[in-house]
């Protein structure tokens, strides 16, 4: 039990480093969330920058791997004093980082199928574009949706039982609101940039927490 979750913590503070990676990619990019939507300023973007758009996929959904291995590894810190909570934490973790991965992926081999149309039919890949945009945006917005839930349920086990520092619990509830926040319309910068910044924190945290050890009362 103590291996899975030093494993778990491990892989928690992977997916942090890579989500900072993650966000330099996107702020390299320069795209607001108007902009995505827009496929007049995407085509022309996708076209000309393939290898960041497919490293954006490519770490996106690494992001998401490593962070299902740290939600078990989660799981069986918080499953002793909070059973429940630890396995709602985890089957919502679970669906949330699909989401993001297949967004990731959508993203990317979309987008690139995109940016290879334009080539031949602006027109019509605009109109591709369309399609694919909605789609990501949907999953992004379930992604948020269920990984926003599992960070406030896997809180509500932390600061309600001591299985890691109280702290990183009220860490994980914010991460979790602003996660929520994006799903009901808030599109702002500001709360994207906290979303990251709160859930690289609260990895890396949680994941040198649980590399250490039950916590000695």
């Amino acid at each position: 039990m103590e291996r899975v979750q030093r494993n778990g913590g491990t892989a928690g503070i992977v997916a942090g480093v890579l989500l900072i990676v993650l966000f330099f990619l996107f702020m390299s990019l320069r795209i607001t969330n108007a902009q995505f939507a827009d496929p007049g300023f995407m085509v022309p973007l996708l076209s000309k920058n393939p290898g960041t758009f497919m490293g954006v996929g490519i770490v996106g959904a690494l992001v998401a791997g490593f962070a299902v291995v740290f939600s078990i590894g989660l799981v069986y810190r918080l499953r002793e004093k909070a059973p429940t909570r630890a396995l709602a934490s985890l089957y919502l973790a679970v669906l949330g980082l699909g989401a993001h991965a297949a967004d990731s992926m959508v993203s990317w081999i979309g987008g690139r199928a995109v940016g290879l149309a334009a080539a031949k039919d602006a027109v019509a890949a605009g109109h591709a574009y369309v399609a694919v945009s909605a789609v990501a945006q949907s999953l992004n917005a379930m992604a948020n949706a269920f990984t926003g839930a599992a960070l406030l349920v896997a809180a509500w086990a932390i600061i309600t039982t001591g299985a890691l520092r109280p702290l990183l619990g009220w860490v994980a509830v914010v991460a979790g609101v602003l996660n929520l926040v994006m799903v009901f319309g808030a599109e702002g910068e500001l709360f994207f940039i906290g979303s990251l910044l709160f859930t690289i924190i609260w990895l890396v945290w949680a994941g040198f927490e649980l590399r250490r050890g039950p916590m000695m009362k």
